[in-house]
């Protein structure tokens, strides 16, 4: 056989079409690649920010029901109104739920922007909550407080009280046999010294507070088109805050941005309305917590609209879902449920929204 043929056929190459085949079959396989890719990236980016949102809207709710639950609460008889010691004058330690807020309903406020003009989304409520502080520790919780005593040992990893903080310059000091409220004279010191002396035996159960004060919670504008759910003390309790107040008066109270995302909230009060049960199961949800007599708040309903912080042009069109905010709220002349999509599509679409709902039982 002649060898120069063997060699001339292993020389060859591949053919053009050959080669245009390969290119094709090749371009066709890095397009599904590049296109799973995609995907995966776009599919981890929305997982993650919906694992944010949750996130938030998880701290959201703890935060709420840790001060809903002890919202009234003054230990063993929280039905009893608590009195001075020195005088045995009642005093009004301030309803558990307000309803008013700078001067204004806490139902269906609009949400504003930084100048105070409403945004053209739905009306969100605001929270109001009056209540103790929580339980302090004492150094030994199985004895009883003996009358005439001064002295108060708390554990060392308790909050102490402190007679120049207006919001820690009272014990109110509790058991089943009543309330009363002390003036703390010493300073952030353990014991802590108090006046008048206890005036009775308290017995365990005993539970020891400071003072109250009240906690709003309101959905705000913070600009470009986002919002955010504000937290604001008010140290004197007058339903106004943030407030400036005169130097010698209360600490200035502060307003802060507690998470952003949050783009409604709806609040529904459950309310015990059998005097003669009181079973502690509510008989109906208001969305006030205007109260008749023999009427309790024992539970609070709570809804958040939460919205992904990051606009997406690849979710244009992706938010066409109806949201059960509240039944009596309308939203540019529809009522009843809101539907970003189709109802606000120039400053809703590009975004996620996520609905969570939960109810906490109030303790006392």
């Amino acid at each position: 056989m002649d060898t120069s043929i063997m060699s001339h056929k292993h020389l060859q190459g591949f053919t053009l079409t050959e080669i245009m085949v390969a290119l094709a079959i090749s371009s066709i396989l890095m397009a599904g690649v590049l296109t799973i890719m995609s995907s995966s990236k776009r599919t981890y980016a929305l997982q993650s920010e919906l694992s944010d949102l949750q996130d938030s809207a998880r701290f959201i709710m703890e935060e709420l029901a840790r001060h809903i639950r002890i919202a009234g609460y003054q230990g063993c008889r929280s039905d009893v109104t608590p009195k001075l010691a020195v005088d045995g004058t009642e005093i009004d330690l301030g309803a558990p739920f307000g309803t008013l807020l700078n001067g204004t309903s806490v139902n269906n406020r609009n949400i504003v922007d930084e100048n105070g003009d409403p945004v053209s989304f739905p009306q969100s409520d605001a929270l109001v909550i009056t209540a103790l502080s929580e339980p302090l520790q004492l150094q030994d919780n199985t004895l009883q407080l003996n009358s005439g005593a001064t002295n108060i040992q708390f554990h060392s990893r308790s909050i102490l009280p402190d007679s120049s903080d207006p919001l820690r310059n009272r014990l109110v000091i509790s058991d089943c046999g009543g309330t009363e409220v002390y003036d703390v004279i010493s300073v952030a010191a353990n014991p802590v010294v108090i006046t008048p002396p206890l005036n009775r035996d308290y017995l365990h159960p005993i539970s020891v507070f400071l003072v109250a004060s009240a906690i709003a919670y309101e959905v705000k504008s913070i600009g470009n088109g986002q919002f955010a759910l504000f937290k604001c003390e008010d140290r004197d309790n007058d339903g106004i805050c943030p407030e400036a107040l005169a130097a010698g008066q209360l600490v200035e109270e502060r307003e802060e941005r507690l998470v952003e995302g949050v783009e409604n909230m709806q609040v529904l009060y459950g309310i015990d309305t059998a005097p003669a049960t009181r079973d502690g199961v509510p008989n109906q949800y208001d969305p006030t917590p205007n109260l008749g007599p023999n009427d309790k708040v024992v539970s609070v309903r709570i809804s958040l609209l939460m919205r992904t912080n990051d606009k997406r042009g690849d979710l244009e069109g992706a938010t066409d879902k109806t949201f059960h905010l509240a039944p009596d709220l309308t939203f540019a002349g529809n009522p009843g449920p809101y539907n970003p999509q189709q109802h606000n599509s120039a400053l809703e679409s590009g975004y996620r929204h996520r609905m969570f709902t939960t109810t906490i039982q109030v303790r006392n």
